[in-house]
């Protein structure tokens, strides 16, 4: 049978899969995987941008074929909490793990149902301190956050910071909801383009028209995250944790699914997670210490002791990269030794459906292929590719990052079954 082929902007070629091919039983080959036009900001997914995040059509359709009603799942890496919030809407238990904190804070206020009462009572709270700690409070700017923020906004984050803290700091629904509103007010004000995976400052016109009102952004945030939490399944939540990918805290096949979006390449090579999170971690009270330490559980972030894991496709890869960049080598290496340890724990928790969606990435000049190398991976855990899908990206574009990043313009969509 004739297959058509596709390439990503690597010049990668692959077989895009026909419907024929699909064994006996649900699948999404009849399905436009692209979902030009469809919401993607319904519920909870509105509270909080996440750099790269998950398209929530694209999950919607993923558990209504593959997870059964009732069956549970986990999202190792979850992010802004996509997959967890479309797991609350169709009534699925579900748990999520994140090594970045801003994704452990966001996706526990996306997923949390809080009355309105509650919340409009804690955020006139806030507002009221925050208006009479204005007058006086004055503050010592960090010499990193001034960078990014007009004094005056970076004044009024402060304020806010600290009357949120003040009014929510021994409540435990709360706390979450309000990080996450003060996170997305602090990235709505930042004098930083949008729709990019690496920060980068306004220029021009650009800066000198961008004056926003930091108490009002704060207060629309607040509104919009009220009313969306209130409207969650009341008899639902989402476990989510900082958990290390490496080492889950589960038992053997305590999940029936996984469904996550892998990082396509260390932090330093690929798309910016903790840059994209650090100024908002900042003014949510984390230290600098703090966030280099969760940072350093990011895969390949240590790169001393790291093996590349056995895949032909990989192997393939790196030897191009050794010859030309032994200092990306090591960090190649290093990153798929830990990816694939996460996939080992992945097939570990799991006893049904393992769905990873992931794009490719490009390091010194050289391309490497993420889909071929986690059916590689899966393959030596006997984890077997039951249908393969791509679907083409025309707004999530990841910059080439000078050849030494992401750059994708297709996503591969595996699933795999134990």
């Amino acid at each position: 049978m004739a297959l058509s082929k596709i390439r990503d902007i690597f010049g990668i070629e692959y077989l895009k899969p026909k419907k024929e091919q699909a064994k006996n039983g649900s699948n999404l080959f009849d399905t436009d995987l692209s979902f030009n036009g469809h919401e993607t900001q319904h519920s909870t997914h509105a509270l909080h941008p996440y750099v790269a995040a998950i398209n929530p059509p694209l999950v919607k359709a993923l558990i209504n074929t593959y997870i059964p009603e009732k069956e549970n799942v986990l999202d190792p890496y979850c992010g802004g909490g996509g997959v967890l919030i479309e797991c609350l809407l169709s009534n699925r238990q579900c748990a999520g793990g994140e090594i970045n904190p801003l994704g452990v804070i966001i996706s526990r206020a996306k997923t949390t149902y809080i009355s309105k009462e509650l919340s409009n009572e804690a955020l006139n709270k806030i507002l009221k301190l925050a208006n009479e700690l204005k007058p006086t409070t004055t503050i010592d700017y960090d010499k990193n956050l001034s960078f990014w923020y007009r004094q005056e906004d970076l004044l009024d984050l402060m304020i806010l910071s600290k009357a949120k803290q003040e009014i929510t700091y021994k409540d435990n629904l709360l706390k979450p909801l309000f990080q996450t509103i003060l996170s997305a007010t602090a990235r709505d004000v930042m004098l930083t383009y949008r729709g990019e995976v690496r920060l980068r400052k306004l220029q021009g016109k650009d800066l000198e028209k961008f004056k926003p009102d930091t108490f009002a952004v704060f207060r629309k945030r607040a509104n919009l995250a009220i009313e969306r939490v209130s409207n969650l399944p009341k008899n639902i939540k989402a476990d989510v944790a900082l958990r290390d990918i490496r080492k889950l805290p589960f038992k053997d096949n305590e999940f029936y699914g996984i469904i996550c979006s892998p990082p396509y390449a260390d932090d330093k090579n690929g798309v910016g997670y903790f840059q994209f999170s650090k100024n908002m971690l900042r003014l949510l009270g984390f230290t600098a210490e703090e966030i280099k330490k969760d940072k350093e559980l990011f895969h390949g972030a240590i790169t001393k002791g790291k093996r590349p894991p056995k895949s032909a496709s990989l192997s393939h890869s790196l030897k191009n990269v050794e010859k030309n960049n032994s200092v990306k080598y090591q960090e190649a290496v290093a990153f798929y030794h830990d990816y694939a340890d996460g996939l080992r724990e992945m097939a570990r928790v799991t006893r049904g459906k393992i769905i990873i969606v992931v794009g490719n990435r490009v390091l010194a000049r050289t391309a490497f292929d993420n889909a071929a190398i986690t059916v590689d991976i899966f393959n030596n855990l006997g984890v077997k590719l039951e249908h393969h899908y791509t679907r083409e990206l025309k707004k999530k574009r990841i910059p080439n990052l000078g050849g030494d990043g992401g750059g994708i313009s297709l996503e591969h969509i595996l699933v795999f079954s134990k």
